[in-house]
């Protein structure tokens, strides 16, 4: 199975959140394909309550999954869409495209992305 995992996933991960700690565990113990993009690896990164000694922890953490650092024509038309259409952010938008462009499944807990994205991709929330 391959999923892209939300910014906020990420987040809670690092904030130590025991259910989504549990649950990228057992994807990886399982051999699950571990993806983000590009657009969470900035959010994540540019929290500003982060200290300097953190990012290269974090780096090293953001390394360990899948990243595809181009952007397909498929995945820019994906997210303008979105935006149009479904009214999302433009972070939102293109991880939400990644994912469906990619044909991943969504692991978001972000309430707004579950309702659109579910109509558009396969969604979980952990």
């Amino acid at each position: 199975m391959s999923y892209l995992l939300d910014s906020n996933i990420l987040i809670d991960f690092l904030n130590g959140h025991k259910e989504t700690y549990a649950w990228v565990a057992d994807q990886r113990k399982a051999g699950s394909i571990l993806k983000i993009s590009f657009v969470s690896r900035i959010e994540v990164l540019s929290l500003s309550e982060l200290k300097d000694s953190q990012i290269k922890q974090i780096e090293d953490f953001l390394n360990t999954f899948d990243m595809n650092p181009f952007v397909s024509l498929d995945i820019l038309g994906t997210a303008a869409a979105l935006r149009r259409k479904k009214l999302l952010t433009l972070g939102d938008a293109t991880i939400a495209a990644t994912a469906i462009v990619g044909r991943m499944t969504l692991v978001t807990n972000d309430k707004k992305m579950l309702k659109v994205a579910k109509e558009l991709v396969p969604v979980l929330s952990v």
